[in-house]
């Protein structure tokens, strides 16, 4: 997926993120070696009928070469 976004589709940047307490979304993130950018408290989950917290991820284009 991350070599389709970088070298298909020429994305420069690419986010995910997880919510505050799925450990196995965090743990997948950090192997793939998504860097932590910031939490966001009270995010909307409509679907869920609740506010939680979230986790924001990063990876460059940059970073990616580095780790592929």
């Amino acid at each position: 997926m991350l070599r389709h976004a970088f070298e298909d589709c020429g994305m420069q940047k690419v986010w995910c993120g997880y919510y505050e307490g799925n450990e196995k979304s965090r743990r997948v993130q950090e192997k793939c070696h998504f860097k932590y950018q910031w939490k966001s408290e009270d995010v909307d989950v409509p679907l869920m009928h609740e506010k939680r917290t979230g986790h924001v991820n990063l990876m460059t284009k940059e970073d990616w070469n580095g780790v592929k």
